[in-house]
């Protein structure tokens, strides 16, 4: 909730190199294990190469890894050095770019126009090869021991200057095969950076190019994966044949598993307006192709008809009509989704013709309990599933569908353990059949349920099963979701780097089979997590890229994920005005959503804004909005730091009778509640200081040992509190040290902004209180 400051901006001139790991995203989906050892192995391999030649480490990106030098010669001897050590190391097969230019540093971090061509001319180098830019060739040039090839001119979107590109031909190092690359950089060339991004991002730095370059993130166009909507198939027949549309999902699933192809979730189909032209629902859904579907089942056939549209020309794919005996419904699924896929040209692996029962009976009642399921309104209703699902298991013990849509509803009536143990006999039994599909399920299900257990490790097991075996079936999505989820878990446990490891792989695999909710998702925890390990500038980029996915999809509460930690980036920089912004912007969208969660989170961020700056009845107002509806929630978590800040704005407002009454309820919750905060001198040290404060200017009496008491245990105050606690210290004890203390971490912060944000830092009222105090008693 408290601010951290970027280091001061520094600017050289030098050579930037780039390098990468070729083939690592298809080996890591294999073996993290062995990506993990493979990038300690670049590191203890390269290290030492790179400190010889004189070069600067400057941070690791995944597998590729960002060097500068002072001079293009020491870069160049460097990187040949590098593909000679790196040669006979098994997996460790380097691209290298280099380039020179303008260097500009700040926070650990290093950015700019020319770091942004370094890294965009690595993909132009063989494999354990170099390639260089004219500059560099330039530079190199009047050395005879360095023999060159000129590659072409690429065009480099979103970069201002001229590139013409080289490689480097001597030393044994291998040429770049032109043809090959040229192919490749025309399509890359086609990613609009002003169309993505409304022209704000033309020089964020190099995060922003890892995300398109390194992950090649496409927003649209000819390199995006097939998209197509199912509809729910239309029921022309009796009503108590309605149950048959529930064949929608599982097809819906069967088409989405199969390949490199993006299906619109049954959620969103589900909220189709049913008057609407097939060209309006494909827009809607954001897909090239709809599938339309009636059925009719007679009294000893079924008939399906089914037309696949692509909507942007109006033709007609395929308009099909499937007519089979009773005995045959069960594979009705299996053929329309080897239709579609054939259709639109999707190679897969998985054999999508395969049936889940030959028992028609038994597959009758599966459905008539899914659809049931799906309109289910009460606990009633919930038994009713349940007893035709045990019907269809009686009929086909084997139906592995049905006994996990079973544990499904046990799930989701929060009976954990027993939907456990049903899952658990599951994976059992389709280990033992061979049913992958099944499998799957179960898996992906246990997992679920002990991560919302935060049994983490637990699931973290099943989450790597569920990758193996969604490798092995070719179901891309389901491998994605994992990989998401396991980054997750890392990151629930505070291992921010493993998480961003496999946050940027899910970015990857996402990216793979065109979902964008899945890329939005992804670029948001990337994002996260640099702001997690103090990398703000980058958190704030990939936060920016994040927004920009959900918009072009419409997701609104993606939208106000993003908005959010947008803010959350801009607060960490220092920039209170800019991050006051996106939490407003978050706050109107959660309203129209009506998630009062997030509309109390923005109210407490958005108060928290107004306090430092100075404005406390603002504050108040924004505080006591967010605590009515926390209370109403009946969530206790954020209740006591509301108080707690309702009572510092009190304090601020010279109200002190009613910060008083604040900051003793908050110390009453903190002892009643031992497990939240009873324990925690840091939070008594904070509430203690300024309810001493409240009653120094009340005139009532305290124990000065108190404070003492909650401080003695601290060797220093913690970064957010480094300005506010001294001088409130200092105003309470009237101890100069206390003062110098604070006013030290006030210039420090401010030296370290850029100056209209500084001048923005010392305006508030505490920075500038300190600095005034302090100009009397020095």
């Amino acid at each position: 909730m408290f601010l951290n400051y970027p280091m001061p901006i520094e600017r050289k001139l030098a050579a930037i190199m780039f390098t990468d790991i070729a083939g690592y995203t298809a080996l890591s989906s294999k073996d993290s294990t062995k990506v993990s050892e493979l990038l300690k192995t670049q590191r203890d391999t390269l290290k030492p190469i790179v400190k010889k030649h004189g070069g600067s480490w400057m941070k690791e990106i995944g597998d590729a890894l960002l060097l500068t030098f002072d001079s293009a010669t020491s870069a160049v001897e460097c990187s040949i050095a590098i593909q000679v050590a790196t040669k006979d190391i098994d997996d460790l097969n380097l691209r290298i770019g280099i380039h020179e230019g303008e260097v500009i540093k700040q926070d650990d971090d290093v950015i700019g126009d020319d770091v942004n061509v370094a890294s965009r001319i690595e993909p132009f180098s063989a494999v354990g090869g170099v390639a260089i830019s004219q500059k560099i060739q330039q530079a190199i040039s009047s050395n005879q021991e360095f023999e060159t090839k000129y590659i072409g001119k690429p065009k480099l979107k979103g970069v201002a200057q001229e590139v013409k590109v080289y490689c480097i031909t001597s030393h044994g190092l291998p040429e770049t095969n032109i043809s090959k690359v040229s192919a490749k950089l025309e399509e890359e060339s086609k990613f609009n950076i002003f169309a993505l991004t409304g022209g704000i991002l033309t020089a964020i730095g190099v995060a922003f190019w890892i995300a398109v370059g390194v992950f090649d993130v496409s927003f649209g166009g000819k390199t995006e994966v097939p998209s197509i909507g199912i509809l729910m198939m239309e029921n022309l027949g009796s009503e108590d044949e309605e149950f048959w549309s529930s064949m929608t999902a599982d097809l819906i699933i069967k088409v989405a598993r199969a390949g490199l192809i993006r299906v619109a979730p049954l959620d969103d189909i589900f909220k189709l307006d049913k008057k609407l032209s097939v060209e309006d629902k494909a827009k809607k859904l954001r897909v090239q192709y709809i599938l339309t579907n009636r059925f009719h089942r007679k009294e000893d056939s079924f008939d399906l008809w089914s037309q696949l549209i692509n909507t942007d020309n109006g033709s007609i794919l395929f308009a099909n009509k499937i007519s089979k005996p009773l005995d045959m419904t069960s594979q009705l699924v299996g053929m329309l989704a080897n239709d579609i896929i054939n259709s639109l040209d999707v190679k897969t692996i998985q054999n999508v013709m395969e049936a889940p029962t030959s028992n028609s009976e038994a597959y009758e009642y599966y459905l008539r309990g899914k659809n049931k399921f799906e309109q289910r309104k009460s606990e009633d209703d919930i038994e009713i599933v349940r007893g035709l699902i045990q019907k269809a298991i009686e009929l086909d013990d084997n139906l592995i569908d049905a006994k996990n849509l079973l544990g499904y509803t046990y799930k989701k009536t929060n009976n954990n353990d027993k939907a456990l143990e049903i899952y658990n006999q599951n994976l059992k039994q389709a280990e033992e059949l061979g049913d992958k599909h099944g499998k799957r399920i179960a898996l992906h299900n246990i997992g679920n349920i002990y991560y919302h257990k935060n049994e983490f490790y637990t699931a973290l097991d099943y989450y790597k099963h569920l990758i193996d075996i969604s490798e092995k079936i070719g179901d891309k999505w389901e491998m994605a979701h994992s990989v998401k989820m396991i980054g997750n878990i890392y990151m629930y446990t505070g291992d921010y780097n493993k998480a961003l490891d496999y946050y940027i792989r899910s970015l990857d695999e996402f990216k793979s089979v065109g979902n964008k909710g899945g890329i939005g998702g992804s670029l948001l925890s990337v994002g996260k997590m640099h702001k997690n390990l103090g990398a703000y500038e980058k958190a704030l980029d990939y936060s920016i890229l994040s927004l920009d996915m959900f918009q072009t999809i419409d997701y609104q509460k993606g939208i106000s994920w993003a908005l959010d930690q947008i803010g959350d980036s801009y607060r960490e920089i220092g920039d209170l005005d800019s991050a006051l912004d996106y939490f407003t912007r978050s706050l109107e969208i959660n309203k129209e959503l009506d998630n009062k969660w997030e509309v109390a989170y923005s109210l407490l961020n958005i108060g928290y804004f107004h306090q430092f700056k100075g404005d406390y009845n603002k504050a108040l107002d924004n505080l006591a909005r967010s605590l009515k509806i926390f209370e109403e929630l009946g969530d206790d978590g954020l209740i006591p730091i509301l108080l707690y800040f309702i009572g510092t704005n009190n304090y601020h407002n010279a109200d002190y009778e009613k910060a008083i009454l604040f900051f003793e309820k908050v110390l009453s919750i903190a002892d009643d509640n031992e497990t939240n905060q009873g324990d925690n001198d840091d939070w008594y040290f904070r509430i203690t200081t300024y309810l001493f404060l409240s009653y120094k200017h009340t005139d009532k009496t305290f124990d000065v040992k108190e404070i003492h008491k909650y401080y003695e245990k601290e060797k220093e105050f913690e970064e957010y509190d480094s300005i506010i606690l001294p001088f409130a210290l200092y105003q309470l004890l009237e101890d100069t040290s206390y003062l110098k203390t604070a006013y030290e971490q006030v210039q420090e912060k401010a030296d370290n902004l850029e100056p209209d944000v500084a001048a923005k830092f010392l305006s508030y009222p505490i920075p500038k209180a300190i600095v005034e105090e302090w100009e009397k008693v020095k």
